[in-house]
């Protein structure tokens, strides 16, 4: 015991490694279970819109005459719909062009919501007051009536889309990123940038954003459920992509005249976007309890 006492003794307390009172992101991230199965399901349907081709043995537009509205079968997994088409592979192309649009949406909306969160909450003052104001008039616009006329007028053009509705989707993560700013600008790293003579969005962009990612994440994680069942609306009031491009919005569209003969043709895209939108959110979930302690 005296041997023990006096080895202890030596011990510099100095050298004993700090106890972590915080756990890593990633083991946070994978302690929540609904989050990584999110993940995996974004990641596959990704990996299979990308191989859409590989996947299935017939083309995207391919008409069966001699299968109409065919029931689930060997040779066609999900049946076929009006037209023949075989409705598994319309489904899996349906997903690169909702996934496309959504992700289209979103990179647009959230490069609008973070230039302009970080003018007001960086600079306040005028600049504040007039984003601001902008944002309280944009939130004020009946947006879906807004994107119904601008999608109609542009319906043909697939990129366009993605325009439309990032441009009427941004304000949220305005807001977000104003007030992440706002409270973190005046720190001591902040005002030691400006010590050393480096201009104002340089500050922003290496000092003050690194701060807010997370928070970007988040909103972008959740923000590309809401486009995504916008996309899904428009596409199923006839005013998104057109087809024959396929998505799982108009696939729904074009079932409802089968609805009870063939509801399985309504019923997949239907869940399809179901649960992508819901493993969004979770998601989304999953990034703000996972990192809500580092952006300090």
């Amino acid at each position: 015991m005296r041997k023990i006492k006096r080895e202890l003794w030596k011990i510099d307390p100095a050298k004993i490694p700090a106890r972590r009172e915080e756990s890593s992101f990633f083991t946070r991230f994978m302690s929540n279970r609904l989050a990584v199965i999110a993940l995996v399901y974004i990641i596959l349907i990704s990996i299979v819109s990308i191989f859409a081709p590989l996947l299935s043995t017939y083309e995207r537009d391919g008409i069966d005459l001699q299968n109409i509205m065919a029931s689930p079968s060997a040779a066609h997994f999900l049946g076929t719909d009006l037209l023949g088409r075989d409705t598994f592979t319309r489904l899996i192309y349906g997903a690169r062009f909702s996934l496309f649009v959504a992700l289209g949406s979103i990179f647009v909306a959230t490069m609008i919501g973070v230039f302009l969160g970080s003018l007001a909450g960086f600079f306040g003052g005028w600049i504040d007051h007039v984003v601001t104001s902008i944002v309280d008039i944009f939130l004020s616009i009946p947006a879906f009536l807004v994107l119904l006329v601008a999608a109609s007028a542009f319906a043909d053009k697939l990129l366009v889309i993605p325009l439309v509705i990032g441009s009427l989707s941004w304000m949220e993560t305005a807001r977000i990123v104003r007030v992440k700013i706002q409270s973190v600008k005046n720190r001591e790293f902040v005002e030691a940038s400006f010590a050393i003579g480096e201009r104002s969005w340089l500050v922003v962009l290496k000092h003050v954003l690194p701060h807010v990612t997370s928070s970007i994440a988040v909103s972008a994680a959740i923000g590309f459920a809401n486009v995504m069942l916008i996309e899904s609306a428009l596409s199923f009031l006839g005013y998104g992509v057109q087809p024959p491009v396929p998505t799982w919005g108009n696939m729904l569209d074009s079932a409802r005249a089968v609805l009870r003969t063939v509801p399985l043709a309504a019923f997949a895209p239907g869940f399809l976007i179901f649960i992508t939108c819901l493993c969004f959110n979770l998601l989304g979930k999953g990034l703000k309890n996972s990192l809500a302690n580092y952006e300090n």
